[in-house]
């Protein structure tokens, strides 16, 4: 009897725990990137080398795409403008000029 009680008990325990884990709900939500295609403001940095340019040009660009995505961690898909090389008072330099495009991390729900 005894032994029948505690196989009972643990068939109702596996039933209980196979029902729970089987219901179609979000376990929790993930960040994902939007379908993106934002753009910022003109923006112009020149510098000694491309790497420059585009990190300079990027630093100016991203206050403005955080601010639109609401806070720093919320931008994603960043494409920079390409650089090209001018002549300046300083000699030959890298320039970077145009638009930054990016996208914003929105809350997804995570299937099972």
């Amino acid at each position: 009897m005894k032994r029948t009680t505690y196989l009972g008990a643990l068939l109702v325990a596996i039933l209980a725990c196979t029902a729970a884990l089987s219901t179609p709900r979000p376990a929790h939500a993930i960040m994902c990137c939007d379908d993106g295609g934002y753009t910022t403001d003109m923006y112009w940095a020149q510098k000694p080398t491309c790497s420059e340019a585009q990190s300079a040009f990027r630093a100016l660009a991203l206050p403005e795409a955080q601010a639109y995505c609401g806070g720093a961690t919320r931008v994603c898909s960043i494409s920079l403008p390409g650089c090209y090389s001018t002549l300046s008072p300083y000699g030959w330099e890298w320039e970077v000029t145009g638009r930054m495009t990016f996208g914003c991390k929105d809350t997804c729900p995570l299937y099972p």
